[in-house]
Formats: structure tokens, sequence, C-alpha cells
């Protein structure tokens, strides 16, 4: 299936490495026009350099932290100038913390807050504008199963995800008119960097090996493994592609049949 994505302008948040870093791949691989946005300046520059390796396609990368309203503006403004417009929004901002909920200080709250519905809200409100005028326009973003359902030791993503979600939802019945469609997808367990993380953390606590810990958490995954981050990127390519026409509001779990939740 051809995506339609040729020339489209295309922002996308937490793009250094991870499942942004595989958003930012499908995207070039379909001919997008792509502007990558992380804090790390050198691990951002290594990343753009990896991108052109492997699509024939160098992003251009722009330092943000998008936890900083300053920053979320000099990121849109810089695209704009670069790119002459935007047609799609793909926001993945990480995510806070794990750690039960006394061992977190109002600054981990805040920053969890920042993180999650700050970036998303404040970066949708800067690029709808022209959204709405050009009668195109696609926002998606990165949410986590732990939108959908609770996961222990993860209390941070469980509070302040699902207001994204909601978020998203309300969003996209306001601007569906205008051909501009919201959808959030939710991962569940892939091999990325901060799983790595929670898996030293787990498997210390449980006396395990973190080898073990990937072999025991894929007994709960029904086809039987951790996603690949590629398979989160090409699913965001299309849903924020033309050739998506009608799946708008979305919160879209893609984690291999791991979550219980009927709907």
């Amino acid at each position: 299936m051809k995506l339609e994505l040729e020339k489209k302008r295309v922002i996308v948040g937490g793009a250094s490495k991870g499942l942004g870093y595989a958003v930012a791949r499908s995207f070039l691989d379909e001919g997008a026009e792509v502007v990558i946005a992380a804090r790390n300046v050198d691990i951002l520059d290594q990343a753009a350099t990896r991108l052109k390796t492997e699509t024939g396609k160098k992003p251009l990368a722009v330092p943000a932290d998008l936890t900083l309203p300053e920053d979320r503006v000099r990121l849109v403004d810089t695209a704009v100038d670069h790119l002459g417009g935007i047609d799609v929004l793909f926001s993945n901002a990480g995510g806070p913390p794990p750690g039960p909920f006394l061992s977190h200080s109002l600054d981990d709250w805040q920053l969890a807050i920042d993180l999650a519905l700050g970036s998303v809200t404040h970066l949708s409100a800067l690029v709808l504008p022209a959204m709405k005028e050009q009668k195109f326009g696609r926002i998606g973003q990165i949410v986590s199963i732990a939108g959908l359902e609770v996961i222990d030791g993860l209390i941070l993503s469980n509070a302040s995800r699902p207001a994204v979600l909601g978020f998203a939802k309300a969003l996209a019945r306001e601007v569906g008119a205008y051909n501009v469609l919201v959808n959030s997808i939710c991962p569940g367990i892939y091999l990325t960097d901060r799983m790595q993380e929670l898996a030293v953390e787990r498997s210390r606590a449980q006396g395990i090996s973190t080898e073990q810990y990937f072999e025991d958490i894929s007994l709960d995954i029904p086809v039987g493994r951790p996603g690949d981050p590629k398979e989160v990127g090409d699913l965001a390519a299309f849903l924020c592609s033309p050739r998506n026409t009608y799946i708008t509001g979305a919160a879209i779990p893609i984690d291999g049949g791991k979550t219980l939740r009927l709907y």
C-alpha cells in the first residue's frame, strides 16, 4: 500500500532513539520530509546521520526539551521555516520514572504531567491553526498501554497518560470536520532503552537476570515476544497518512495481545 506521504511535512518528537526513532524512520521510508527533535544534541545528530544511512533521506535535527514551552515553540517555528508548513505532528516525549507512589516527589509528578500532557497539548495548539486552514492534518502520539490499564510500578504513567487519551479523543471530535485526524498509539513491551532500564530494575528486585526477566514477561504476551519498534513506526505512518481517512480519536494498543481490556 502506498501511503501517499511523499513530501508530507512531519515533526517527530523524541526521535533520537527507541520508538520515536522508529517512527521517524518509517516516515522517511515513505518519502516524507521530517524534522526530528530530542534533548541530547549529540545523540540526536547521530540519529539523523544513521537515519540518512538507513533511508537515504536525512531529517533536520532540532535539539529541544519538550517539557519546556519555549523549546516547543522554537521546534515548530524551525520546522515551519525549513519545511514551509506542517502536515503531521507526531509527539513522543518519553515516559516518567518508574516506582511506587511514595517514592516520587512533587517534581516527579510535575515532570510526568509536562512530559505526557503539556507537550502534546502545546504542540497541537501550535500546529492546528495552519492544519485547519489547509484542510489537512494528522496528529499522533505515543501513549503506552499504561494509559489503558494499570501496570504495577508505573503510577506516574498510569495517572498522566489517560489524560492524553482524553485530550486526543476530545480534540479529534473538534477538528475532524477540517480533515485533521488525531490518534494515539499505545505500545506494550518493546525492546527499547527504556524497557531495558525497567528490566534491570525489576530483575534485580526479583533476583534474576535481565534475560530471564524478558523470557518471563514474554510468557504474558500471546505472540510470545516483545515488540519490534518498527511495528510502531509503520502503524504511526499509516495513521498519519492521507490513506487514513476515517480513523480518528482512537487509542490503539499495539502490544502482541498483552492487554486484557475489552475496549
